[in-house]
């Protein structure tokens, strides 16, 4: 395909900072990333630049897809859970946590009101500081597909607790950065906007693939991350070029200096990005993220 660029009046901005989603993004098909995919981003760290991982993955599950290049992915930031969380690079084989928004009390537990009134399934993000840094654990109440699915595309196990619910109402868990909501694929527009309508601005809600509905707290979304990070190193958001494929990229496409769209991500999405003039790259298949890389960041990158 012939990748689209940005609309002519519009020059492309020194690029000092590379954030990049991960599923169907910066990964193949298969899940894991491209030799081409990883030596652009070793070239742009060479190169003096600033790369961040901004996934809608937990921290262990963002790093899985990169065991077999664990030094490179160390060097790089870390945001999880769609922006709840920003690790920094390892330090001594240890990421330091720079930032973490949890859900409030009220919402929380309004979310499992929710949740039980409809015996939706779902999955908890379980975060927590320890001795080894933090970690960050997933947990279902129950094993259903939309389980199944989610092992399938992350390579891991998801734990379950059949008395999660009950458990959580206890207080055995604290308030999570991010919650999961599995209506399946027919119901899920219809109960994402009783979210919205429900939660209005106490949770920021958005849809992922295939049939999933993420719930994190109302400040939380991948272009405030990137900002974090960005004003960490005194950068500008002009500075940033964001890579992604879903709604849920779409805050920091929209926001950065230079914003490109996958060519595989859905059609509601290309069309919005059209429309604010971003770049749409190749297919993940075909090294679009490598190739995103190598014409905007490293040719302009210090």
């Amino acid at each position: 395909m012939i990748a689209e660029a940005p609309k002519a009046n519009t020059e492309t901005p020194e690029i000092r900072l590379i954030a990049f989603d991960q599923d169907d993004t910066a990964l193949l098909p298969d899940g894991k990333p491209s030799s081409e995919g990883l030596a652009a981003i070793e070239a742009a760290l060479d190169q003096g630049l600033i790369v961040s991982s901004v996934s809608g993955r937990n921290i262990d599950r963002s790093g899985e897809p990169f065991s077999g290049a664990r030094q490179l992915f160390d060097r790089l930031y870390l945001i999880a859970n769609n922006g709840g969380i920003i690790l920094g690079p390892a330090e001594g084989g240890r990421r330091p946590l720079l930032f973490e928004k949890r859900m409030s009390t009220g919402a929380f537990l309004d979310l499992l009101d929710f949740i039980e009134e409809n015996g939706f399934n779902f999955v908890y993000s379980w975060l927590r500081v320890t001795e080894a840094g933090p970690l960050d654990s997933v947990i279902a109440d129950r094993y259903t597909p939309s389980i199944a699915a989610i092992e399938e595309q992350s390579r891991a196990a998801v734990d379950r607790d059949d008395d999660l619910l009950a458990k959580l109402r206890q207080g055995a868990y604290p308030p999570p950065p991010k919650m999961l909501i599995l209506p399946g694929l027919e119901r899920r527009e219809a109960v994402l906007s009783e979210l919205k309508a429900r939660f209005d601005s106490r949770l920021y809600l958005v849809k992922t693939n295939p049939d999933r509905i993420e719930a994190m707290h109302a400040d939380v979304n991948k272009k405030v991350a990137v900002e974090f990070i960005a004003r960490e190193h005194g950068i500008s958001l002009n500075n940033v070029m964001a890579v992604g494929d879903g709604d849920n990229d779409l805050p920091m496409l929209f926001n950065a200096g230079l914003g490109v769209i996958m060519e595989n991500a859905q059609d509601a999405v290309k069309e919005a990005g059209r429309a604010q003039g971003l770049v749409i790259a190749p297919p993940n298949h075909e090294n679009g993220f490598a190739w995103a890389v190598r014409r905007y960041a490293l040719n302009n990158g210090r």
